[in-house]
């Protein structure tokens, strides 16, 4: 969220104060094609075939041989990197070995520089030094499992991140980290300080579901980058793997839809709705597709039920907000934030854009409270600190210490390793 420098206002020295009782009393995609409810819908088109879906014929003339989809060694370590995890503690038990390992990034010892398109494989990562929370995330398992730590993959249920990649697309983040258990209780260990936060509920991922991730996760990087034939190999090896997963039969419709094939986007929509009917980056994509054929009645019947829906989802009401907010439209953004509060309460972002919003209106009261209740609700202390900063840039905080400032950051720029120990988090979902 931007948040634009502004020049002093004599309220100021009350939200410092506000901030400083505070401090002494107490943070994987899905692909939406954008173009320009209940009851059944009208009629469709033919039934759906999910085997001509899969085989690729619409794009690539012919059906794909299950030979030729990809194998990557996701896992797979290289030898520099069993030389290097050789030499890490080599007469400690596993997890004091993790702790030498994970305590080396902190230190900046190894560092891996953020890059949200890039999905690697845990050797691709390690030897070129960047990648995005999955391959951080893979790369970590890997090495916690070599050195004989119990460790799997953490998905994250972070409220939905809606980032505009390019002018065609919305893209919708989720979220991947890694935990290892013993018998002191469970470490998390997480690439991106901003998407964690201990509040969010979170459940262990198989193998399996962790790899049809990343195999979705780069055939859209390869969609982007026009790689099509590539590309549908990933995402039909994603499916392969997971062929109840609705997210994963929706980005097979925008990869349809992205190359002209819109019968098999459209059948890859009404798949994915099949399985998850509340899917809402399905039921805008169809909408789309059925406006741009003309086909009017289909369009405002999956537009009426995707609105329904989004109107009912408090993370889409804040990315509203923060558009609004971004534009300075501070007094729609508040409206937006007003709705997704009377549906949830809980969420510290939703306070703090609401502080701001309410500050920029001049509405002095209503801003103290709800930079409150966020620094109340934001038990993370990377997003403490990011809100203490915030503040500070608009020349509303005093510029101290602040209890933010213990997250511990470790790997490259605009990144960090947070890693929540055994018995610091056993609370709510945990």
């Amino acid at each position: 969220m931007k948040t634009p420098l502004t020049t002093g206002l004599p309220e100021r020295r009350w939200l410092a104060r506000s901030v400083n009782a505070w401090k002494k009393s107490c943070a994987v995609a899905a692909f939406v094609v954008l173009a320009g409810c209940a009851g059944a819908p009208p009629q469709t088109s033919a039934p759906i075939d999910s085997a001509w879906l899969l085989s690729g014929q619409a794009l690539l003339g012919e059906p794909l041989n299950a030979s030729e989809l990809p194998e990557d060694d996701i896992l797979g370590l290289a030898p520099e990197m069993r030389a290097y995890l050789a030499g890490i503690a080599p007469d400690a038990s596993p997890q004091q070995r993790l702790q030498a390992l994970i305590r080396g990034f902190q230190n900046q010892e190894f560092t891996v520089h953020y890059q949200a398109d890039k999905t690697l494989t845990a050797s691709e990562t390690y030897r070129q030094r960047e990648g995005n929370c999955m391959a951080f995330t893979v790369m970590m398992v890997a090495m916690a499992r070599e050195l004989g730590a119990d460790a799997y993959f953490n998905q994250v249920e972070v409220p939905p991140v809606w980032g505009h990649e390019e002018s065609q697309t919305f893209v919708v983040y989720r979220h991947i980290n890694m935990v290892s258990e013993s018998h002191r209780g469970r470490r998390v260990v997480d690439f991106n300080l901003e998407a964690y936060d201990p509040i969010y509920d979170q459940r262990k991922l198989s193998d399996i579901e962790a790899f049809a991730q990343f195999y979705s996760n780069r055939g859209l990087e390869l969609m982007q980058q026009e790689k099509m034939p590539q590309a549908f190999r990933y995402l039909r090896k994603a499916l392969d793997l997971k062929p109840g997963n609705a997210d994963l039969w929706a980005n097979l419709g925008a990869f349809y839809s992205r190359n002209q094939q819109f019968t098999a986007a459209e059948q890859s929509y009404l798949q994915a709705l099949q399985l998850k009917s509340s899917h809402t980056i399905a039921m805008s994509n169809l909408e789309r597709l059925y406006r741009s054929r003309q086909q009017f009645e289909l369009a405002d019947f999956y537009a009426k039920k995707a609105r329904f829906h989004r109107e009912r989802n408090p993370y889409y009401l804040y990315y509203q907000a923060r558009n609004a907010y971004d534009h300075g439209d501070y007094k729609s953004a508040k409206n937006q934030l007003k709705r997704a509060l009377w549906q949830y309460e809980d969420d510290h972002r939703f306070h703090f854009l609401m502080g701001l919003a309410s500050y920029r209106l001049g509405e002095m009261d209503d801003s103290r409270e709800h930079f409150f209740q966020a620094f109340h609700l934001a038990d993370n202390p990377s997003a403490q600190s990011v809100y203490i900063r915030k503040l500070e840039l608009m020349g509303l905080g005093n510029g101290g210490n602040s209890a933010g400032q213990s997250t511990r950051q470790g790997i490259g720029a605009g990144a960090g390793v947070r890693v929540v120990e055994p018995d610091e988090f056993y609370r709510g979902s945990y």
